[in-house]
């Protein structure tokens, strides 16, 4: 048994745990305040350097409670509250997303270019320059542990995380829409922009170091801070530009340094990570509103044009309703100045049920 394993499997939760509970603070139109804090605080706690030190430990895989039970105390850290059914549903897709990526991964190095991508979400997910040095941190534990490890150790890892996840199977809408899962719950593999075709050439590089293989990054994927992973696995899949992504756009992010990702209009728009202080929750604290993940993850999907159109309806008939209202008020007036008030009540009467009707 591995003694690397926890690391890559406590990452990839880690980032999975983040992109849904991003989604679904954004579809539930959640104040951006208290999205940002809620973010913050789970981030701080996921990478927490005590936790680090015993997520990063050389001791065998924990077993899938542990790291559950890691985690559900990152999540209830935060302003944010989730039953039981929510934090079920939210561990259920966390586990099938990471059992997607792992079981359709080619390779080796991309399992950790897999790794890397969540690390990338995680930067740019912030706007503090304190936690940019906090990811940075972690990326480069990343590499220090498994550029020193062979392609066979690694595999070894993968193959560990995927025999814990074996009992899970979970269809998930999403997938299952990519043509990416089946309804039996397996897997498929989809169109691949990334390709180490490690099972042909594992006599070969097996016994050798990531750091022994001259890669080509450009096909294989970089290691480095701001390097273009190539690989899509480790995305957020809930990102509506999944999949999608030019390299014009990838290529630039190679330049780029902390402080301008903080002035990044898309990064800032959207969270600001590691703002508070982790602390020890209060027992008459009440927590300032609860989040639903107890639902089908089709709804995970759904455009935001047609939450947007909904909204606008919503709004131009609360407008009318009052419209309505104010030239009702209109009439009564009229009325009231013009006739007595038996022939009043009786014209405003018909008045309003004529503007009913209509």
């Amino acid at each position: 048994m591995s003694i690397n394993t926890t690391p890559i499997f406590y990452l990839n939760l880690g980032g999975e745990m983040l992109y849904i509970l991003r989604q679904r603070l954004k579809a539930q139109r959640i104040d951006v305040e208290k999205s940002i804090q809620v973010l913050d605080d789970v981030t701080l706690a996921l990478l927490d350097p005590k936790t680090l030190s015993l997520i990063f430990e050389k001791t065998p895989l924990m077993d899938l409670a542990s790291i559950r039970s890691i985690l559900e105390s990152v999540i209830l850290c935060s302003i944010m509250k989730l039953d039981g059914n929510s934090m079920n549903k939210l561990f259920e897709l966390m586990y099938t997303m990471v059992k997607y990526q792992l079981t359709t991964a080619t390779g080796p190095r991309e399992v950790v270019l897999i790794t890397l991508n969540h690390t990338d979400a995680m930067r740019d997910m912030v706007t503090d320059e304190n936690a940019h040095q906090c990811v940075s941190l972690v990326h480069q534990m990343i590499i220090d542990l498994y550029s020193n490890l062979t392609y066979e150790e690694i595999w070894k890892v993968r193959n560990e995380c995927l025999q814990v996840l074996n009992p899970i199977k979970i269809r998930m809408t999403i997938l299952l829409r990519l043509g990416l899962q089946n309804e039996n719950a397996t897997f498929n593999i989809g169109k691949q922009t990334y390709n180490e075709r490690y099972e042909q050439k594992r006599s070969q590089i097996g016994n050798l170091k990531l750091t022994d293989v001259n890669c080509d990054e450009t096909k294989f994927g970089s290691f480095e801070l701001f390097g273009n992973r190539i690989t899509l696995l480790g995305r957020n899949i809930y990102c509506p530009s999944y999949g999608n992504i030019p390299k014009s756009t990838l290529k630039p992010c190679l330049k780029r340094n902390s402080r301008q990702l903080m002035t990044d209009s898309g990064s800032k728009a959207e969270l600001g990570m590691l703002a508070l202080q982790l602390g020890t929750e209060e027992t008459t604290y009440e927590r300032p509103f609860s989040l639903n993940l107890y639902i089908s993850d089709e709804n995970m999907n759904s455009q935001n044009d047609g939450n947007e159109l909904k909204e606008n309806e919503e709004k131009l008939s609360e407008n009318n309703a009052s419209i309505d209202k104010e030239y009702k008020n209109k009439l009564e007036n009229l009325c009231a100045d013009l006739k007595d008030e038996s022939t009043n009540i009786k014209q405003t009467m018909d008045l309003l049920k004529l503007l009913d009707e209509v």
